[in-house]
């Protein structure tokens, strides 16, 4: 167990002490000088504010490590400061302070009686704000728990779902290659091994929750090729400085449904480039032309509600995935980069 003191602790001790005289009357009831005030002032603070504030933190402490219960420790706060701040700390701080010559055993019973009033007060108030916070914390963790177990799931669902492959892609291309080796099998044999990139880059790591966007790529590089004429180069897809992409964690089934119905469709030419900064990761995806409605039906083909949601669900509402501008089509996928 430790006692936790923080920066704000000797303020919080002179306005106790501050506070304590004022309530008591003293500079107001008598007609005290201004060296006499601060006389009043030091007493106070070191009777009531350093106790005060010493035996709060120590009540934490205790409370925090199960060795007290709160409903022993901060009443005890109250009294002890009181008691402990009359009839011993006052007796040791008069040959250094002084003593009033008027003061006597009943004026201590009466301070006694009037301060502890304030500090069960203080001290009630107190607690409560201490366990309210604590209380709306463990609210705050429980429900980013959650949170983040919700995202988790989706991301396994969405890796899940990706590993599948579509069937109806695989047989097509399939059936494309087999048409392809009896005309050039060299390039149907490049196209077979981008397939199988393909397929090997979709396949999730056993322990992965969630995709990379290293990962994503070398799909996505995989698919261009794929799709290609001479099936080695992604000549429609310029993937600008992304050769060694970051193995910063993004969902699953988002990036490649983005750009496979811009190259399945027309042939207009695309970049994909990647800018990080201020905690975001952002990928944006340009067109680069041609032919202006073969692109602009290409990028209405693109189901962007469906791939917004999919991301969100994975890194929450801070994501966004959205068409900039429709007439030379400029998608940005951005999310929240790892701390």
């Amino acid at each position: 167990m430790a006692l936790k003191l923080r920066a704000s602790d000797p303020g919080w001790m002179l306005l106790v002490g501050a506070c304590t005289l004022v309530a008591n009357g003293t500079p107001l009831g008598n007609d005290f000088s201004g060296s006499d005030i601060l006389d009043a002032l030091a007493y106070n603070v070191l009777q009531f504010g350093v106790p005060a504030v010493l035996l709060l933190r120590l009540a934490d402490a205790l409370v925090d490590a199960g060795r007290l219960p709160a409903w022993a420790a901060y009443p005890g706060v109250a009294v002890a400061t009181v008691v402990g701040g009359i009839w011993v700390i006052a007796p040791a701080l008069y040959p250094l302070l002084g003593k009033a010559d008027w003061w006597t055993w009943e004026n201590d019973f009466a301070l006694a009686s009037t301060t502890l009033v304030w500090y069960g007060l203080g001290v009630a108030v107190y607690a409560q704000l201490r366990f309210s916070r604590r209380a709306q914390a463990r609210l705050a963790a429980l429900q980013d728990a959650a949170t983040q177990r919700e995202r988790r799931l989706a991301a396994t669902q969405l890796l899940a779902l990706q590993a599948r492959m579509d069937p109806a892609l695989l047989s097509e291309r399939l059936a494309a290659i087999d048409a392809e080796l009896l005309r050039q099998p060299q390039r149907a044999q490049q196209r077979l091994a981008a397939l199988i990139d393909l397929l090997r880059a979709l396949q999730p790591h056993v322990e992965a929750q969630v995709s990379t966007l290293a990962r994503e790529i070398a799909a996505l590089r995989a698919y261009a090729r794929l799709v290609s004429a001479d099936a080695q180069h992604t000549e429609r897809l310029h993937l600008a400085g992304l050769d060694d992409p970051p193995d910063w964690p993004l969902a699953p089934m988002v990036l490649l449904p983005l750009v496979r119905p811009l190259l399945d469709q027309g042939g207009t030419l695309w970049s994909l480039s990647l800018q990080a900064g201020q905690g975001r990761a952002e990928l944006r995806l340009q067109a680069l032309g041609p032919d202006a409605a073969s692109t602009r039906r290409a990028a209405a083909a693109v189901p962007l509600a469906e791939l917004a949601q999919r991301l969100q669900a994975v890194h929450g509402e801070a994501a966004s995935l959205s068409l900039v501008d429709e007439d030379m089509p400029l998608f940005r996928l951005s999310w929240p980069m790892p701390t």
